[in-house]
């Protein structure tokens, strides 16, 4: 135990830095709705803080240390987030709490133990990862102005998670509500009364200086200034770092798009399959001058291009072969005109992906830099093209037997072990290798029959 402090004031020390950011993409703006969503977040998770709040307040002192806790160790000395976040914990402490107890620090015997202290004590490690977050958040929208915030779908993503985490909270929380209610926590009306404080997030005029913050502190913390410290809550440890906008949060959130446009990708080559599946021939042509073209540029052994093969010959052997499986030389498919107007999109969506995906696996450090996420804007810009160029066709595929939700899930395992090492490094084994050429066998063995093999 520390002993007792004799100045006017709680002790500071200089709080561990638990942000991160390494990343310098993203577009130039992040809309103005955005920005409001970020606002009502704080609101939340201020209404959570407030529930902790008169959940502990049978014991002001613990209540105290607990609050005392989420500053000491993770808040930096000034920001938009603190400033708030103390503003609301002020308000409800001097309009609610503190006038009911009357200030008392012991409501419950000499040391002051609140009989939800055991919730109080499994809920920290989430207050603090909510506040580091809500941090990383306003800090993500606020350096947009310099060209270094994340790339707007991947700060959704972020709000998002973030939206879930609060609502994982609330339902941790959820067991002592009966208390909380009792002890005076209303919700939604603490939720309107303290929207004054954080509609001002994002006005600069608006901010609020490090003299009041410190006041507010020292107003704050008065009650248990000169008090033994509580050795139980101060010592908690984090548990872990909060995955949102963290260290690995771009990287792993950029593999998930990858396997996302994989699995777009393979949809799209399914329905110029079945768009071309009145002839047989035109259709494996159409495939083969796909793989071909995009083998030529992409390094051996593709990951990308091993799926793509594999998506081709699935849906043949799976859906359009035993439906119509004659293959008869010299035919040509009505809608071939089309289909080949998507080639050298589809060879500029396996190149891109490639490169995506052997920036992961070499774990460069330009993964998840700007020229990264120039790639897959890239990537999904061509997506898109091809996606354009097929809609004309897009009710003879489905005639033809092209169903997205059924055919979709099929595709999801295949694409998600992309960044899987243990199963690529499988997929690298003479084995593998055999099972590749008889799939590539299986598929393109009629056109090389033909007397004068195609293109």
């Amino acid at each position: 135990m520390e002993p007792k402090s004799t100045s006017s004031g709680v002790l500071r020390r200089k709080p561990p830095s638990f942000r991160f950011y390494p990343y310098t993409s993203g577009s130039s703006f992040v809309k103005e709705g955005m920005k409001e969503e970020v606002v009502r977040l704080g609101v939340e998770f201020s209404v959570s803080v407030a529930e902790l709040m008169f959940l502990s307040c049978d014991d002001i002192r613990t209540m105290l240390f607990t609050l005392l806790k989420l500053w000491k160790y993770v808040l930096p000395e000034s920001s938009p987030v603190v400033g708030r976040l103390f503003l609301v914990i002020l308000y409800i402490y001097s309009k609610d709490i503190k006038p009911k107890n009357n200030g008392v620090l012991y409501q419950n015997g000499e040391e002051g133990k609140s009989p939800q202290r055991n919730l109080i004590k499994t809920t920290l490690n989430d207050f603090v990862c909510g506040i580091i977050v809500l941090l990383r958040l306003v800090v993500s929208v606020l350096r947009v102005k310099d060209n270094c915030s994340f790339h707007d779908r991947l700060l959704s993503s972020a709000i998002a998670k973030y939206k879930q985490e609060l609502k994982n909270l609330e339902d941790k929380l959820r067991p002592a509500k009966d208390v909380s209610e009792a002890n005076g926590f209303a919700r939604e009306t603490i939720k309107s009364n303290i929207f004054q404080f954080w509609k001002s997030l994002f006005e600069a005029h608006m901010e609020i200086t490090r003299e009041t913050e410190n006041r507010m502190r020292r107003e704050l913390f008065r009650g248990i200034d000169g008090e033994t410290w509580d050795v139980e809550i101060m010592s908690l440890p984090l548990l872990h770092p909060p995955y949102i906008l963290g260290r690995d949060f771009i990287k792993q959130e950029l593999k998930d798009e990858v396997v996302r446009r994989g699995v777009e990708l393979s949809l799209y080559v399914a329905q110029s399959m079945f768009l071309l599946c009145d002839d047989i021939r035109s259709m494996l042509l159409f495939c083969f001058k796909l793989w071909r073209d995009a083998k030529r540029c992409v390094y051996p052994n593709s990951l990308v291009l091993e799926r793509v093969v594999r998506v081709i010959h699935y849906v043949y052997f799976r859906y359009i072969e035993p439906k119509n499986g004659v293959y008869r030389n010299g035919g040509l498919s009505v809608h071939m005109r089309l289909a080949i107007t998507t080639w050298e999109n589809f060879k500029s969506v396996i190149i891109s992906m490639n490169l995506l995906v052997l920036g992961f696996r070499q774990e460069r450090r330009c993964a998840c830099g700007p020229n990264f996420l120039s790639s897959m804007s890239s990537l999904e810009e061509q997506l898109k093209k091809v996606e354009e160029k097929l809609r004309c066709g897009k009710v003879v595929s489905e005639a033809n037997g092209f169903l997205k939700e059924v055919i979709e899930p099929s595709f999801f395992g295949l694409w998600k072990s992309l960044f899987d090492t243990e199963a690529n490094n499988v997929e690298a084994t003479q084995t593998l290798r055999v099972i590749r050429y008889r799939i590539l066998h299986d598929l393109f063995l009629p056109l090389h029959n033909e007397v004068a093999p195609p293109l």
